[in-house]
């Protein structure tokens, strides 16, 4: 700190112009022959002048003035007598703006146009925000953005972009140029030049429904490092962490293959991603993440629940770069190469190296009495057994984990904010445990096996065409093939005879081949025209035999094409009306599907923004549950046919109040989402025939994020009050009961402190517990089953002459709380009237250790 003070002072002595306020009356100015730039710096520090103006235009001018002034006004007059340049003043600002003596055309319009990217590696900045005289507008995916004013010839220009610092300037007619963002750290050899790398996680409150987050912050935050995208999904409001689901995100109420998660421009169907040690999408490989809960725009469809849209880099254009990264248990690299003047290539691989499991303790309650339990009465179990004891019993299995993946991406960059990309993906992952253990007088056998391949790939070409309109295609393919196998049974001790009560094997194949067109036309004033269509093709395969019997046996197909059109108008800077209409035409039902959207934004004073949204939203894949004779849920893809299972439709009502001031923001939203639909398939019970049911659902809630930035350091608060209830035929009374993943309070506590090279974070989530736990675990006598874990780490970064370096230590799971992984909870058949809850506890108590290296 005294350094620093010793700095400053030497600065605004020696090297500033000498402006000084001997009467605070007076505003007193002498320079000699300095930049204007750089004086009226000086005047905003000493004297609190508010300037904007064009950086590079007005640093080629020079003064010198010596004397005392009684205005502002009467200051900027003098400093700018003789020179080219007049001001105006918008509330206490002053604009300083060329004087060229030149007549406006009265048959044009002026037109701001460019293309924003990150200083030295030339990234373009996708979605970034920008505001022109007060009226909002996004950029596009290649960071271009186009306005047309009516009436005015200069500009009052400002553009964020999360992670980055504001750019702000003045413009002065037609612009077409390249704005150059400067990210909030940067590395110079030996120097850590800190920019308050953490002072946003997130962007949230800007729009209904979406959320945008800093991927950059997520290495700091406890966790393996491969998985850090999901480590700070998880700490977002209405996003599920609780139960730690292994393979979908959990949004608003949404169930499993509901939501969309995209990674430039094609579909991840999903890896295992077991105890959030890895994640489908390679850390290394992300530049944006965009979510969006609900309530999005027309241009976004083919799902009811949540997008997660991630882009990825496109690579270095100025020198080669290598990073490379190692873990307890996987190994991590990415190469960036410059290729020829305007392309780039990327490759990334990563691959486990040791077994990511010790033999892992799956518990198994064993009730004291014997009782069966049908599907749909799981929550009369709760009250059928009062002041009886469930018996705990601990068992080892051996569990196999393996993973890699890779991708490959070849940019090309050309003039006129052109874009065009090629990335290739493909991972796959195995996992098998068995166990074996004595319950009762039987010993237990169960062996359950999983393999997964996910590719992609996606074309996209994007350009800037005349007049500010901007278009782009994209071509996507991508594909999961999915093999499970679950095998149950036992051995009478004193018999020794060995009896399989269950062997199930499931094939589940999903592909996608997708085309779209997206283009956008600049109107006046910041009013703009959206116009798109595109086709998707989607084909699955289901085949779930027992024992040698097939139980399901299909082939699906869903084709369909589209088309949207969408209005966004802001009015007078305070208002943003987005209206939009999207329409599917399903080739495989023959039949339309017509998605009314709208949505506003309004200013409610200078920190306070007000959100609404509503929609309809259709969805023609999605995983349908298969439930077994014993309550077990396992789900696949299908799709929407004319028979059994139906298109899910939602209608989404959103909306949400936002302040923002002084690096603090309070957001709170609420939504209601109802969905019809849903498709269960029951392998049947006395009670219950097989086969396959409809019903529908909705889920209601309250998210609330509290955020403050101090300097280097931040917190953040998350807590979500929700409730989700689904209706099938076979509910007792057919009412409403809670769904699967129905929890009602879930808090999260996060926080990140800089001391100099350390970063120090920390997390907690509090989750209250499902209604699958309290009804499938029969456990009346004990605490609700409550989710709790605290996480920590510290990261220190050093740079070493010609390179850059990272080391941590992160501990997962502090104390150890025995939470329970819902997804791997199984009921098992010990006799012929006789089970027991299986399930493997999520993450345990997990310290790690990483390094990463930038070359």
């Amino acid at each position: 700190m005294k350094y620093n003070t010793i700095f400053f002072a030497f600065f605004f002595l020696f090297i500033t112009p000498h402006v000084t306020a001997q009467k605070k009356q007076k505003i007193v100015v002498d320079v000699v022959e300095q930049p204007l730039n750089r004086i009226f710096l000086s005047l905003r520090d000493v004297y609190g002048f508010r300037f904007a103006y064009d950086e590079d235009y007005i640093s080629k001018f020079s003064v010198s003035l010596s004397g005392e002034f009684d205005s502002k006004e009467d200051a900027i007059r003098h400093l700018i007598s003789g020179l080219p340049l007049r001001y105006e003043k918008s509330g206490d600002v002053f604009m300083i703006i060329p004087d060229r003596g030149l007549k406006k055309d009265s048959l044009s319009f002026p037109e701001i146009e460019g293309q924003i990217l990150e200083a030295n590696t030339y990234e373009p900045l996708p979605y970034s925000n920008i505001t022109i005289n007060g009226q909002p507008l996004t950029s596009d995916q290649k960071g271009h953005f186009s306005f047309i004013a009516s009436t005015d010839t200069s500009f009052a220009l400002q553009i964020s972009h999360l992670g980055y610092y504001l750019y702000d300037t003045v413009l002065f007619n037609s612009v077409n140029q390249q704005f150059f963002l400067n990210p909030s750290v940067q590395e110079i050899g030996q120097v850590l030049v800190k920019r308050y790398q953490v002072e946003k996680s997130a962007l949230v409150g800007e729009k209904p429904g979406k959320m945008k987050l800093n991927h950059v912050i997520a290495s700091y935050l406890p966790g393996y490092g491969d998985n850090s995208v999901y480590a700070i999904l998880r700490l977002m409001p209405g996003i599920l962490a609780s139960g730690e689901q292994s393979s979908d995100l959990l949004i608003w109420g949404s169930y499993e293959g509901q939501s969309r998660v995209q990674f430039d421009g094609f579909t991840l169907f999903g890896l295992k991603n077991f105890n959030d040690n890895i994640g489908a999408v390679n850390p290394l490989m992300v530049k944006n993440i965009e979510i969006y809960k609900g309530g999005y725009e027309a241009k976004n469809g083919g799902r009811v629940g949540a997008l997660l849209n991630i882009m990825g880099i496109n690579g270095q254009m100025a020198k080669p770069a290598i990073t490379f990264c190692i873990n307890n248990s996987t190994v991590n690299s990415l190469v960036e190469i410059p290729f020829l003047k305007k392309s780039s290539i990327v490759a990334a691989f990563r691959k486990t190296y040791y077994e990511l499991y010790d033999p892992a303790k799956l518990n198994m309650l064993g009730p004291a009495r014997r009782y069966r339990m049908d599907a749909g009465e799981q929550s009369n179990m709760n009250n059928s057994n009062l002041g009886m004891r469930n018996t705990l019993i601990g068992l080892i299995g051996q569990p196999e984990y393996n993973f890699m993946d890779a991708n490959l991406k070849y940019t090309y960059r050309g003039g006129n904010g052109e874009l065009f990309y090629l990335s290739l993906y493909g991972g796959g992952d195995n996992f098998l445990y068995d166990v074996r253990g004595d319950y009762l007088n039987v010993n237990l056998i169960r062996q359950e096996k999983e393999w997964n391949r996910q590719n992609g790939a996606s074309a996209y070409w994007g350009k800037t065409w005349g007049k500010g309109v901007s278009g782009n295609v994209t071509i996507a393919y991508s594909n999961l093939n999915n093999s499970t196998s679950e095998e149950n049974g036992f051995v009478n001790l004193h018999t020794q005879k060995e009896q399989i009560k269950k062997l199930i094997k499931v094939e589940n194949d999903v592909s996608e081949y997708s085309f779209r067109s997206e283009n956008s036309i600049p109107l006046l004033n910041g009013h703009s025209l959206d116009v798109g269509f595109g086709y998707v093709l989607n084909n699955i395969k289901l085949e779930r035999k027992s024992f040698a019997d097939y139980l399901i046996n299909m082939d699906f197909r869903s084709e369909r094409a589209y088309v949207y059109l969408q209005d966004y108008l802001p009015v007078g800077g305070i208002v943003e009306l987005k209206t939009g209409l999207r329409m599917d035409y399903s080739a495989s039902l023959s039949r339309f599907y017509v998605e009314p959207r709208v949505s506003a934004s309004v200013k409610a004073g200078e920190n306070w923004k007000v959100n609404a949204a509503w929609g309809i939203y259709n969805q023609f894949i999605a995983k349908t549950a298969i439930v077994d004779s014993v309550a077990n849920y396992a789900y696949f893809w299908t799709a929407a046919n004319n028979g059994n299972i139906p298109v899910l439709r939602s209608r989404h009502l959103v909306g949400g109040l936002t302040y923002d001031n002084n690096n603090f923001t309070v957001s709170i939203e609420g939504y209601h989402k109802t969905v019809d639909g849903l498709t269960r398939y029951v392998s049947g019970t006395k009670r219950i025939r097989k086969g396959y049911y409809s019903g529908d659902g909705r889920s209601y809630g309250i998210d609330v994020f509290i955020k403050k930035s101090f300097k280097e350091n931040m917190a953040w608060l998350a807590y979500s009050l929700s409730r989700s209830e689904e209706r099938f035929p076979f509910n007792r009374g057919r009412g409403y009961r809670p769904a699967l993943h129905d929890q009602r309070h879930e808090l999260k506590l996060a926080g990140i402190l800089n001391i100099k090279s350390f970063y120090i974070s920390a997390n907690y989530v509090f989750g209250s517990g499902f209604e699958r736990a309290t009804a499938t675990l029969d456990n009346v006598s004990a605490d609700l089953p409550v989710y709790s874990r605290f996480d920590a780490a510290v990261v220190y970064r050093f740079a070493p002459k010609k390179f850059n370096m990272e080391a941590g230590v992160s501990v997962l799971n502090v104390f150890n709380h025995e939470n329970i992984k819902y997804s791997n909870l199984k009921r098992v058949q010990t006799r012929d009237r006789s089970f027991v809850d299986v399930y493997s506890e999520a993450v345990p108590f997990s310290p790690m250790l990483f390094l990463k290296i930038k070359l």
